[in-house]
């Protein structure tokens, strides 16, 4: 059987280091902050599929763009906890 492959798709996660391991000149923190955010990522990547993180990030995941989903995340449970 012969599997067919959709040329079409893009690489998603070529702009993440889902490297397990510290890199040389990265702190201890930045470390522990990267990798939370990357399972965070693979998470939801599973649960939501490859059709929406494509709607979501056309462009492939960044960590810029996951910090400012958090940042809106963030505002939005501030704002229903201030009313």
């Amino acid at each position: 059987m012969m599997k067919m492959k959709n040329k079409d798709y893009k690489p998603l996660f070529r702009n993440l280091n889902l490297n397990p391991a510290r890199e040389e000149n990265e702190s201890y923190v930045d470390y522990v902050s990267r990798r939370k955010k990357c399972n965070f990522i693979l998470q939801r990547y599973e649960q939501v599929g490859r059709d929406v993180f494509e709607e979501i990030f056309p462009e492939g995941i960044t960590m810029e763009a996951i910090d400012s989903i958090i940042g809106e995340i963030k505002n939005q449970q501030n704002d229903k906890s201030s009313k």
